[in-house]
């Protein structure tokens, strides 16, 4: 079976995450996918995004995927997300949560959460 068959098939994945947001890193108002980032939407929680580390595109996750996360260290990351953006080459195995600057979902360290494409 193909690597890049496993995430359509339901295959969930542990993998680190971390939150960013606009302005902090040098991300900027666009993701990789093209989407401009509308601020009050982020305050008001409105946008679920996500960007995902390269290696997970190449097991299949694709640009504007939604995907299911399950989190107990963080209840409020549970749910559904969309992929909007990706992460450098660097980095393997990981999910970082766009929030608004300073969030309340009580994220401040990294954590581990499981993913798998959403239904």
């Amino acid at each position: 079976m193909a690597v890049t068959a496993l995430a359509m098939m339901g295959q969930s994945y542990t993998v680190g995450a971390t939150k960013y947001h606009p302005g902090m890193g040098g991300a900027g108002w666009k993701t990789a996918s093209g989407a401009r980032i509308d601020n009050t939407k982020l305050k008001n929680y409105e946008i679920r995004w996500v960007a995902i580390s390269q290696d997970l595109l190449k097991k299949g996750f694709r640009m504007n995927d939604t995907i299911e996360v399950t989190c107990e260290r963080v209840p409020k990351l549970n749910g559904k997300w969309v992929i909007k953006d990706c992460m450098g080459p660097r980095v393997r195995m990981k999910i970082d949560f766009l929030l608004p600057k300073g969030d309340n979902y009580g994220f401040t360290s990294p954590t581990k959460v499981t993913i798998r494409k959403a239904n």
